[in-house]
């Protein structure tokens, strides 16, 4: 096992070139790690980068896509110059999150759609950002979206963290159930491997867990992969959330983020961490 620590609040896990890049959002800051050397800061708020940082993805001219979560926009670097790619104020009433892009530089952009501290949980659409910038939204609704990620079929995965579920999204437009997570357990990111199964990051279980593969049915056990260690001591003590996961491309290695818990702690205290399991 191999951890990177040091971190607010590690999300949006993506592989890239062999390097592992990730959005610290309680920090500030968009991150590229190679395991085993230390990790770099690609773009931060002196660089024109988001208080906070969400989903990642990247144009198939090699820009890099950012989810900026407050101003609810999608941002564009190139050439280390950053701007709007699509401002998304106008469809979202809450909080951009996480973010899925195809090859072909189409975003798929999951907002909140309520406030969590606030009200009760209801349904939002995902909102597709054109190459181009503009934008629509999907018919089909997701309570509080969150990881996404496009199967072998063609269909959009997507976890909804206040309804303890993974839906898929067909490219027809249609939703349907893709499997049920224990009530309360809170799925957070995904990542599809290989094989089919679905890697599943439960923010408020504190575990990472297996869906098998489709074929195996909706109503299939998931299994439990990995549950992290508690804080022993310090100001950071306490118990871990695990909030997304990347299957390496080799199929050998999955890379799980986690932090505090109690998220309020992990906006003081640098209780996050990356650890990269064998799979």
């Amino acid at each position: 096992m191999t951890t990177l620590d040091g971190l607010g609040f590690p999300e949006a896990l993506r592989w890239r070139d062999g390097a592992l890049w990730f959005s610290d959002m309680f920090r500030s800051r968009v991150m590229r790690w190679v395991p085993g050397q230390p990790a770099e800061t690609v773009l931060d708020l002196e660089r024109g980068g988001p208080t906070m940082p969400g989903g990642l993805g990247w144009m198939p001219d090699g820009s890099l896509l950012v989810v900026d979560c407050i101003e609810r926009q999608v941002l564009r670097v190139h050439d280390g110059q950053v701007s709007t790619h699509a401002d998304l104020s106008s469809v979202m009433t809450h909080s951009a999150n996480d973010m899925h892009v195809d090859a072909d530089g189409t975003a798929w952009v999951g907002g909140y759609g309520f406030d969590p501290e606030a009200d009760e949980p209801e349904a939002s659409p995902l909102v597709r950002v054109h190459p181009d910038g503009s934008f629509s939204t999907t018919s089909a609704s997701f309570v509080f979206p969150n990881g996404c990620e496009r199967d072998e079929s063609g269909a959009l995965l997507v976890a909804e963290t206040f309804a303890d579920r993974v839906s898929t999204l067909a490219s027809d437009g249609a939703l349907a159930p893709r499997a049920r997570l224990a009530d309360g357990s809170g799925p957070d990111g995904l990542s599809i491997a290989a094989d089919g199964s679905v890697y599943v990051s439960l923010a408020f279980a504190g575990t990472l867990v297996r869906l098998p593969p489709i074929d195996a049915g909706p109503n299939a056990a998931a299994d439990l992969v990995h549950t992290p260690e508690p804080i022993a001591t310090g100001p950071g003590a306490g118990p871990l959330g695990v909030y997304d996961c990347a299957v390496h491309p080799d199929g050998t290695r999955i890379a799980v983020a986690m932090a505090s818990a109690d998220e309020a702690l992990a906006e003081r205290v640098d209780t996050g961490r990356v650890v990269v399991l064998d799979l």
